[in-house]
């Protein structure tokens, strides 16, 4: 009983800690990918961004994932050209298993192809 309890506090803490560490996506970087304009898009995430964790609202989602989440292609395939991290886990989800919950059929192939792998 006692490893139970104390695999669930080890894991309710790893789960805390990644929450804390993601920094929220604001308003102004939802819409840049809503515009699903390249542009629009490097005016608010810095390089160095396209790589992390971002909070939104209960939910944590790399860029990938949350453009692959509303489906702006323009978006993905910048930041794949850009050598994103296909398999970041953000809130034990990876861009493809987004693309597979929201069944984005075209960008889970298209992940595939870039080395994507299953969760």
């Amino acid at each position: 009983m006692k490893k139970i309890i104390f695999t669930f506090l080890i894991f309710g803490i790893s789960v805390f800690t990644s929450m804390l560490s993601a920094q929220q996506l604001t308003k102004e970087q939802r819409k840049a990918i809503q515009t699903d304009n390249i542009a629009v898009f490097k005016k608010q995430f810095a390089k160095d961004d396209y790589n992390k964790c971002f909070q939104v609202k209960t939910e944590s989602f790399s860029p990938l994932a949350y453009s692959v989440m509303n489906d702006k292609k323009n978006i993905v395939n910048f930041l794949i050209d850009q050598k994103v991290d296909v398999n970041k886990n953000c809130g034990n989800m990876t861009p493809l298993a987004v693309a597979e919950q929201y069944q984005r059929t075209d960008l889970a192939k298209l992940l595939t192809k870039k080395g994507a792998l299953k969760n």
